[in-house]
């Protein structure tokens, strides 16, 4: 990368400098800047996800318990990294909710569908990661800009 040059001028006297840049150093400081503002913005979009989780039986929540959805919140990355942050719903049932499949089984021999699960609340969804991206993930990614301008 070509140095800069800057001209500073202070009444009478000017001076010039020269700033020279390294493409690999802008580089690590953009991922880096990019990685703190994920990890910032982690539970706004768990948070938002979340509306569209289902949820039933157990402590009261949207009409329902909340166990499914509070998962993502222990089980997903804590940190951003590589400009990657993996959210994860981590209870057994977490993946056929997600397909909207119904299960039978047991653990070690669980088959789904082809019957489709329906859900008591109004906002929830199969695929629910799918729904949110279409739904939010403009927001997403101008909410992290303006975090990664604020660095």
């Amino acid at each position: 990368m070509r140095a800069g040059f800057i001209t500073m001028s202070w009444g009478w006297r000017a001076m010039q400098v020269r700033i020279r840049l390294s493409r690999e150093g802008l580089k690590r400081d953009v991922k880096r800047m990019a990685d703190e503002a994920l990890t910032d913005y982690r539970d706004e979009i768990i948070e938002d996800m979340n509306v569209l989780v289902p949820v039933s039986g157990g402590a009261s929540l949207n009409g329902g318990g909340g166990s499914l959805r509070r998962s993502a919140f222990t089980g997903s990355d804590k940190r951003a990294r590589d400009g990657a942050l993996t959210v994860r719903w981590n209870t057994p049932y977490a993946h056929y909710q997600h397909q909207g499949l119904v299960m039978r089984g047991t653990p070690g021999n669980r088959t789904y569908g082809p019957e489709r699960l329906s859900y008591t609340s109004a906002t929830a969804r199969a695929r629910w990661t799918d729904q949110a991206e279409r739904l939010y993930g403009k927001r997403w990614e101008k909410d992290i800009q303006k975090l990664m301008g604020r660095r």
